[in-house]
């Protein structure tokens, strides 16, 4: 029995769950097809995963020349070695068949019960003469199959021990930000208003700041620095990032965030930015990114909104304020969209005839 006025006391939580377990395999099949003319008959992949502690195993089987229809290409999985005392293992597969030229195609993913050494797949997986076709030039086929192993129901006690107090170091650090601060040994100028701050702290998190505090500038020696290239509030959305890590105004500031963390050096908010930025892309703020991703050379973030803009959007894009300020001011970005537009279609066009 639990005594009164004791604290942080030991819990147990009874958990159920069913343990399930991802199988990934990549099978690179080179000199395809000098493969394929020499192989003629069923090849098999080794046994995966490769560990010898691994109780449950796989096997991939290849034919190049299908059973059913010798015009086609086969692939069967096989379950060789299963943790269950009986029955059959509940599994989801799926299978990807790609080339380095940039043909892609995806089977799957399908549910299927698994008997044990019994085969199981594709017995006409892809036309014969499209995969030759296909994997050039480098005449290289690759195979992924990732499999979903749904296993057993298990039942555990936790014994919860006594735990530590969460950290209050974010919490702690936000009473040094803002206009009352204390302590402060600058004072940061931006448009007329002053920021209290530590050069310590700006300069650990920040390359930028710490270059501008080592250099014994008037500036620095009198502990007031002055910044035009940003507005107030953004400043403070940025400082309040850089004592606690914390970001509250990404709706309406994400882009000029964004700038200023590639201003001072401050690469995990340009990520929270970035990754908040291409959330939320839609046809009107298409245009602006890829005018910002071009600006500040961040080619991941250019290389997705020309994708999004190949797509069904396009139209919609056009007609937006953005596009049009992108023709007036970036000419070159609408020639980067068009051409991504077409490489999309050429693209969609060959899937379709490599399926026929």
């Amino acid at each position: 029995m639990a005594q009164s006025g004791t604290s942080n006391a030991p819990r147990e939580t009874y958990v159920t769950s069913v343990h399930s377990t991802e199988y990934s395999y990549t099978w690179i099949i080179r000199n395809f097809e000098a493969w394929h003319k020499k192989q003629g008959g069923p090849q098999d992949s080794p046994q995966f995963p490769s560990g010898l502690q691994e109780e449950v195993k796989w096997i991939l089987t290849v034919r190049p020349l299908a059973t059913e229809d010798e015009l086609f290409l086969s692939l069967h999985l096989e379950l060789v070695s299963s943790d269950l005392a009986q029955g059959n293992l509940e599994a989801t597969c799926e299978i990807t068949v790609t080339t380095t030229n940039g043909f892609n195609s995806v089977m799957g993913p399908y549910k299927y019960n698994f008997p044990l050494n019994e085969n199981w797949g594709w017995d006409r997986l892809l036309k014969k003469d499209n995969l030759l076709k296909n994997a050039k030039p480098t005449d290289e086929l690759i195979i992924k199959c990732k499999i979903t192993a749904n296993g057993r129901l298990v039942n555990e006690t936790l014994n919860n021990q006594f735990e530590p107090l969460p950290s209050s170091l974010s919490k702690d650090l936000k009473t040094l930000v803002g206009f009352d601060s204390k302590f402060g040994d600058v004072t940061i100028l931006v448009a007329g208003q002053r920021f209290p701050a530590h050069k310590c702290i700006l300069s650990a998190r920040s390359s930028v700041f710490s270059a501008m505090f080592e250099h014994q500038m008037q500036e620095t020696i009198e502990n007031c620095v002055s910044i035009d290239d940003i507005e107030p509030p953004v400043f403070e959305a940025l400082l309040r990032f850089i004592y606690t890590d914390e970001l509250d105004s990404l709706e309406t500031m994400a882009h000029a965030l964004y700038k200023a963390a590639d201003r001072y050096d401050i690469p995990t908010l340009k990520s929270h930015c970035r990754c908040h930025i291409l959330e939320k892309l839609s046809s009107e703020t298409a245009a602006q990114t890829l005018m910002l991703a071009d600006l500040y050379s961040d080619l991941e973030m250019k290389k997705h909104v020309l994708q999004f803009l190949s797509g069904s959007v396009a139209a919609k894009v056009t007609e937006t304020d953005g596009w049009k300020e992108m023709v007036r001011a970036c000419p070159h970005l609408v020639d980067e969209t068009i051409r991504a537009m077409a490489s999309q279609l050429m693209s969609r066009r060959e899937r379709k005839a490599f399926r026929i």
